[in-house]
């Protein structure tokens, strides 16, 4: 590490920085926030931290244009000299919160974003160690090109691999594939380097509303024939197995997909989406017939931040298709 390093720490609230309420159960998100200036000085002595907090909100409260600013503010810190950024936020809706910012972010700089499973008042509350090593990460050279991490109990994570798998246990994050690295004994392990993607772009105008349903058995489909009339700009089906819907789904879905881009990945959360396999009614081939576009790598969650972020940016179904056909990668370095 050299002599200085200035990272940017936008906190946005969530467990990291949430208390027990003090008259009874539950946690408060911002009631109070830790202190932990102290414990980085010791442990990370070259870093300058300019700390700026744009919300105080649970996971749940987290939306496209907060991020939309966190990535503006970021950039700009980035622009007036800042070598790193680290984003606290809650986990619920981490793995969505890092996959948004990564289709966004366009700065040489790597953003890090990290949170806790266990608030600052718990025995063995992980925040404070989270952080530290998102600082870390976010100052290490060899880590300066990749873009968008995720940084959870020393492993690093790339933000569309990345999935929460269980509600509280500290090692909750997993990526398919496993973690492109880990930090071990204050060291950065690189172990995988993808390709930087390209970002989609800082939408400038509203985000429009997209659906996220989940195909399960004897579910005959009767929300779909009302999905457009509610205003929905776009659909995403998760997908039983690697693309498959119940029989009742193919003709309400093939009149959804004259009006609204519509998408389907596979419901288990891993593997591609299938493309050439089923073709019975409701499989993945009768499907694409229909109009609907495979998501490729991606699972349900991530496949509908990518869609929102990409109509907001005015993309018609034709780009949404080449998008997902052929991944937007780059070789942007610092």
């Amino acid at each position: 590490m050299s002599a200085r390093h200035r990272v940017v720490l936008c906190t946005l609230g969530g467990t990291i920085a949430s208390f027990p309420h003090a008259g009874g159960p539950g946690l408060l998100p911002g009631e109070q926030s830790p202190n932990l200036r102290p414990v980085i000085e010791q442990l990370l002595p070259g870093v300058e931290i300019t700390e700026h907090n744009l919300a105080q909100v649970p996971s749940a409260a987290v939306d496209f244009d907060l991020l939309r600013s966190v990535v503006t503010h970021a950039e700009a810190e980035v622009t007036a000299g800042a070598n790193g950024v680290v984003v606290t936020t809650g986990t619920d809706t981490l793995e969505e919160v890092a996959f948004a910012l990564d289709l966004m972010w366009s700065a040489p700089a790597p953003l890090v974003v990290t949170g806790a499973m266990r608030h600052p008042g718990a025995p063995g509350a992980d925040g404070p160690a989270n952080l530290v090593s998102a600082l870390r990460v976010a100052t290490d050279p060899g880590i300066s090109d990749v873009g968008v991490v995720v940084v959870m109990n020393d492993r690093i994570h790339g933000p569309s691999q990345v999935q929460k798998r269980h509600t509280t246990h500290v090692d909750a994050f997993v990526s398919a594939g496993g973690p492109l690295g880990e930090i071990s004994e204050g060291v950065v392990y690189v172990h995988t380097r993808p390709p930087r993607r390209r970002p989609v772009g800082i939408p400038d105008g509203p985000f429009p509303p997209v659906a996220l349903l989940r195909t399960a058995i004897g579910d005959d489909g009767r929300l779909l024939p009302h999905l457009v009339d509610l205003g929905y700009r776009g659909l995403v089906i998760e997908a039983a197995g690697g693309g498959s819907t119940p029989p009742s789904w193919a003709q309400p879905l093939e009149q959804i997909a004259r009006h609204i881009p519509m998408l389907y990945a596979g419901r288990p959360g891993t593997g591609p989406a299938l493309r050439s396999t089923y073709g019975g009614v409701g499989g993945e081939i009768d499907l694409q017939r229909r109009g609907l576009v495979p998501a490729g790598l991606l699972d349900g969650l991530k496949t509908r931040v990518l869609l929102t972020i990409l109509l907001a940016t005015g993309a018609d179904t034709a780009l949404i298709r080449r998008t997902l056909a052929h991944p937007i990668r780059s070789s942007v370095s610092a």
